[in-house]
């Protein structure tokens, strides 16, 4: 369920995918950006003790590319080339990884990000 402010204009949808994945899509038809964040419940408290530092270090192995996208830095070049940002922060229960960017072309950042979770070439 979500709740809002009366005086809140966004629209809100919350969907569960076949993979029991929760979404919150949010419409502002006035805002030029789309924006998206990924969160994995695993975070450095999870690392092993033979591997420290390795939830940290996946966090930024994963933008290095994927077999779909495998030049390196493609996302971010992406990203930047398009009035965009991306970020992301492994905290000890979480990673976290968001991007903003022009809407007109959200859909392809969309593809190009979701690869990241999907087949990392961990280069």
């Amino acid at each position: 369920m979500i709740i809002k402010s009366p005086t809140d204009k966004w629209v809100f949808w919350l969907i569960e995918l076949e993979n029991k994945m929760w979404v919150l899509l949010i419409s502002d038809s006035d805002i030029t950006k789309s924006a998206a964040s990924l969160n994995v419940h695993v975070g450095s408290a999870f690392d092993p003790t033979d591997y420290m530092g390795i939830a940290h270090f996946c966090e930024h192995m994963l933008f290095m590319g994927t077999s779909k996208y495998p030049r390196e830095n493609e996302y971010s070049e992406f990203i930047s080339n398009n009035s965009g940002e991306d970020n992301a922060f492994t905290s000890e229960s979480d990673t976290n990884y968001t991007f903003e960017i022009l809407s007109n072309v959200f859909e392809a950042a969309l593809e190009i990000f979701s690869q990241f979770f999907v087949c990392p070439l961990f280069n």
